[in-house]
């Protein structure tokens, strides 16, 4: 990687680490999952918005939404499913009347509220 993109990289987690202080996510946390939406952008997610997942006092992860070309979307939807830690989930919908030319992607990291309820009621086995 280049020192440019890492001065890039750097800019943009403190950029998401401002934004999403906030959020209610726990700061080890929050910092575990903004390295992993940068290390998305820098393997090629670009465009996309970030928001805080749960609702107050559980918020435990963040949804990521990016617009990816046609061109793209088979590639960084391998790099999405295949390394990327503590994937929730992920759907993907195409914009284009008959031949999609970009698809929304939505991608869910972090510990969903659900899972993290039923571990606190003593389920989840």
């Amino acid at each position: 990687m280049s020192p440019q993109g890492a001065q890039a990289d750097e800019g943009l987690e403190k950029q998401l680490l401002h934004l999403l202080q906030f959020s209610g996510i726990n700061s080890e946390n929050l910092r575990e999952l903004v390295s992993i939406v940068v290390g998305l952008q820098s393997k090629g997610l670009k465009a996309f918005r970030i928001f805080p997942r749960g609702i107050a006092p559980v918020v435990d992860g963040v949804s990521v939404q990016a617009t990816v070309s046609a061109n793209d979307v088979s590639n960084i939807l391998n790099i999405v499913l295949k390394q990327t830690p503590r994937l929730g989930g992920v759907s993907i919908f195409p914009y284009g009347i008959t031949n999609p030319e970009f698809f929304q992607v939505n991608i869910t990291l972090g510990n969903t509220v659900e899972a993290g309820s039923t571990a606190a009621l003593g389920g989840g086995d």
